[in-house]
């Protein structure tokens, strides 16, 4: 059951007959295991665990979402209760992987020179017991090579008292630098004004994590601004409030618009946008 969030969307679901339709698969064979995918509060997650027989359940977790959504409490009930934990976002998006900034790599080099920043997040989460399966997303042969052999050397509890110590001080640096927990997953698109917001989103955190200029520069190539007649920037969100419907991460999409628009679309850049679109439409 994909994305499930409270108790109104199972019972919705067993409205529908979904218990009878999951138990006719189970007798033909079709379907061995039932579990879900949960984005939601901590509350509703455990009242879905006792809605239902479960098989498994898979939960969005990480060394920064220890306290979002399920979070480590709610993996520790699930397993509690028999139930294998399937481990979705285990490097939020690629943030843990490749968005960390040089201070948090620094310090994970000083201590393991050898681990990719993507190492140390796959690691902390197989360093718990109650992790069953690890999902995670990859762009190329070496990527495999690394989690398998990643998975290969890990065992729970073997990361050190340091290596804890460490994970603790890049939890602090990454929740400076990336102000909207955005992972880039596109549930919100489409959007009816055509505006990139994952786009938007990542290009504000780029503006933190990286350098202002950074991040301006990736806004203004990648939303689309620079192109005259198209609705694509922050500035043009209307408010309709359609995409925060179908965001995991429950962001308030139209609020944090306004803040890209207004750190990203400073008056120097609206007024070159303007001359460069005059130009363009020429």
């Amino acid at each position: 059951m994909h994305a499930l969030s409270d108790m109104k969307n199972w019972e919705r679901l067993c409205g529908l007959g979904i218990e009878r339709w999951i138990d006719e698969k189970k007798a033909q064979g079709k379907i061995r295991q039932v579990g879900f995918s949960f984005h939601g509060t901590s509350h509703d997650f455990d009242a879905l665990l006792e809605g239902y027989a479960w098989d498994f359940v898979q939960i969005q977790y990480n060394y920064v979402n220890t306290h979002y959504q399920a979070g480590t409490a709610g993996l520790k009930k699930a397993a509690s209760m028999g139930l294998p934990v399937l481990i979705m976002e285990p490097l939020l998006g690629g943030k843990l992987a490749s968005g960390l900034s040089a201070r948090s790599v620094a310090l994970m080099k000083q201590v393991s020179p050898a681990l990719s920043p993507a190492a140390w997040s796959l690691r902390w989460l197989w360093d718990q017991e109650e992790v069953t399966v690890v999902l995670s997303g990859m762009n190329d042969p070496a990527q495999l090579d690394e989690n398998v052999a990643t998975a290969e050397n890990m065992m729970p509890g073997a990361l050190t008292s340091e290596e804890m110590t460490v994970i603790d001080q890049v939890v602090d640096i990454f929740k400076e630098d990336y102000k909207i927990p955005c992972t880039g997953c596109n549930y919100c698109m489409p959007c009816p004004q055509n505006i990139n917001i994952p786009a938007c989103f990542s290009s504000y955190n780029i503006s933190f994590a990286v350098s202002k200029f950074s991040g301006i520069q990736q806004y203004l190539t990648s939303t689309s601004a620079l192109q005259p007649g198209k609705k694509a920037s922050a500035s043009d969100c209307i408010q309709c409030r359609k995409c925060e419907k179908h965001c995991p991460q429950h962001i308030e999409i139209s609020k944090e618009m306004m803040v890209v628009k207004k750190r990203m679309e400073p008056m120097y850049i609206r007024g070159a946008l303007k001359i460069i679109s005059a130009v363009m439409s020429r």
